[in-house]
């Protein structure tokens, strides 16, 4: 890395071509809007720096709050087509969340509360059914007998690693619901998640697969990159992402199995585009 700070007329062209390619909000006034912290970004790196940064941005995906409504409402239709029969069956929901979380607001939450969003009035599919969304494991397990013969969809909006969903699994498994009974739901989950969860008796739905993209670099870049890394002092289990995940997404946070690149902002330096 390296400050040169001044951006000629071309640096600017190709910052602002990708936030029109994305529909990113161009905010030039605020200093910690995401259009200002891009650029701060892109003025501490060197010029074969800048080439990977912007061309690991054309790949960003920012999946905002005002989506998610629709993708909930899609990944519903998914799961209740494939595991529930009867039309007017009631459905029932609870949050990838560990019970030791139980008093944290996480995204899990939010999702599995949008499972009863109006716009799911709006699906034929939905809107005879009843969504029942459990915020706990103590009452999922006074309720447990009520889904016993039939799934309960877990959600999510991403899974990384898919080490937290499995332990959120095997915390279901505990109370005697079978995991041949619950369907792992999520918006994104990453190539190392769906991996890691495919060895499990549970059952995945997704929207889409975050895609690694390490393995899509020459060595070169991905040399460049462990080196703009190791400039930014990021943590050994953090590099290319944590479980070398390498995926290029933003939800309503974003998950630390992004490039550190995008997230990193230690100091309080407000230059990470997107922080956590």
């Amino acid at each position: 890395m390296a400050n040169q700070s001044a951006l000629s007329y071309y640096d600017t062209l190709k910052i602002d071509e990708i936030f029109s390619q994305h529909g990113w909000p161009k905010d030039a006034v605020n200093k910690s809007s995401l259009y200002k912290r891009f650029i701060r970004t892109y003025e501490q790196l060197s010029v074969e720096e800048r080439d990977l940064f912007i061309k690991l941005s054309r790949l960003y995906k920012w999946v905002s709050l005002s989506e998610y409504s629709d993708l909930v409402v899609q990944l519903l239709e998914k799961a209740i087509t494939k595991y529930y029969n009867i039309k007017a069956q009631d459905i029932w929901v609870y949050p990838i969340k560990k019970a030791e979380h139980c008093g944290v607001i996480k995204s899990a939450d939010v999702v599995s509360y949008l499972c009863n969003a109006m716009q799911t009035q709006y699906s034929d599919q939905l809107y005879k059914r009843k969504v029942h969304v459990i915020g706990s494991l103590s009452e999922l397990c006074t309720k447990k007998s009520k889904f016993k013969d039939r799934p309960l969809l877990i959600f999510d909006d991403f899974v990384g690693s898919g080490k937290y969903a499995s332990e959120v699994l095997d915390e279901l498994v505990s109370t005697g619901i079978p995991a041949t009974n619950v369907v792992i739901c999520s918006l994104f989950i990453s190539e190392l998640g769906l991996q890691q969860l495919s060895s499990k008796d549970c059952h995945i739905e997704y929207i889409e697969v975050a895609q690694s993209i390490i393995d899509k670099l020459p060595e070169k870049e991905k040399d460049l990159l462990k080196h703009i890394e190791t400039s930014l002092g990021v943590e050994e289990d953090f590099k290319f992402g944590y479980g070398h995940s390498a995926n290029l997404i933003s939800l309503l946070r974003t998950p630390n199995n992004s490039l550190p690149i995008f997230w990193l902002d230690k100091g309080r330096s407000h230059s990470a585009p997107f922080p956590r």
